[in-house]
């Protein structure tokens, strides 16, 4: 249960909201077969994806990587593992990626109740996303959640990545935010709870995979659900 009734609220969009993991593998295995690679395990194909990705994605947030590079070294990576050296595929399947990953629709358990909830409540909303602008905008319409925020900032948008609390700053003052009265929600312990924490206002982790946490954050908790219960 929540301590105190939050006014504003802060949203991760990937992982906490908007399901990466299964529109992710859900894209890439349409995408491998309609390059004809019914061959590759797609199972493996998007394990090794997912570890590459994550790896080089944290090298963009750095700004140790740009972001072109990005979009096509994470699938040139992926495809050598496999024995595909050719740098032109990986980068046309990087692309039709991208345009392919905002018309998936899956959401978080519950995600949908929740904020439906807390719009009735009358709490303001907003997005705060290391994403891509061109994408996680599209995302947000395509999967009918858009309706909930009242800003939306993207850190390509806005020149600086979480945890800087620049974004967050940003974020809270475009839907006139109370930090008492704010609460950051994400999956990502160091871009949205230590994020939440510099910039000083409570954290819900959104620990789905329920790993163990001693960092401290405001609540911890495996089900969206929870933040209904104020």
């Amino acid at each position: 249960m929540l301590k105190k009734e939050y006014k504003f609220i802060l949203f991760d969009l990937d992982r906490t909201l908007w399901d990466f993991d299964t529109n992710a593998k859900n894209n890439i295995c349409t995408l491998l077969d309609k390059y004809g690679l019914t061959n590759i395990d797609k199972e493996l194909f998007y394990t090794r994806y997912d570890y590459i990705n994550h790896k080089l994605w944290t090298a963009y947030e750095k700004g140790e990587l740009p972001k072109e590079k990005l979009r096509s070294e994470r699938f040139y990576r992926t495809f050598l593992e496999f024995g595909i050296d050719n740098p032109e595929i990986a980068a046309e399947f990087g692309e039709e990626y991208l345009n392919s990953m905002p018309l998936q629709k899956a959401l978080m358990p519950h995600a949908l109740e929740v904020l439906s909830g807390l719009k009735e409540r009358g709490v303001r909303m907003a997005i705060i996303s290391n994403g891509f602008k061109e994408v996680q905008y599209k995302k947000l319409e395509n999967c009918g959640i858009a309706i909930f925020f009242d800003a939306v900032m993207i850190s390509e948008e806005q020149g600086v990545h979480k945890p800087s609390p620049i974004l967050f700053k940003r974020a809270l003052k475009a839907i006139g935010g109370d930090k008492k009265l704010s609460l950051m929600v994400g999956d990502d312990f160091t871009n949205d709870i230590e994020g939440a924490m510099i910039f000083g206002i409570d954290q819900f982790f959104y620990n789905y995979k329920s790993v163990p946490c001693d960092g401290g954050p405001t609540y911890d908790s495996n089900d969206l659900r929870d933040l209904l219960t104020f």
